[in-house]
């Protein structure tokens, strides 16, 4: 899938713009509610980050979720968010790469 560019600024006094381009969305079966895993890039005032592993989500009604990509606590065994991204930014990132899910 071709990357999708998004632009979001995130609220605050020291703001600054953000880019994201979503690298692509590899769909995966067979594992529970995960149905997919994406990779994005993000730049942030000139420094590009790259997020592997962002997870697409089945929720119980149907309807797919995106969250940030997660690792495992060696002592209480949860998963745990690798990255908290500010709400603008996770709610566009997650439009975008839920988009690129969406039948044409």
């Amino acid at each position: 899938m071709p990357g999708v560019v998004g632009h979001v600024a995130v609220s605050g006094a020291d703001s600054v713009p953000v880019q994201f381009t979503v690298i692509g969305v590899e769909l995966v079966r067979g594992a529970g509610r995960l149905i997919g895993l994406a990779v994005v890039e993000l730049d942030v005032a000139g420094v590009v980050l790259t997020l592997q592993g962002v997870q697409v989500l089945r929720r119980p009604d149907g309807t797919a979720e995106c969250r940030a990509p997660v690792w495992r606590h060696p002592a209480s065994g949860r998963h745990v968010p690798a990255v908290v991204l500010p709400d603008e930014l996770r709610d566009a990132l997650a439009a975008e790469v839920l988009g690129m899910l969406a039948p044409a």
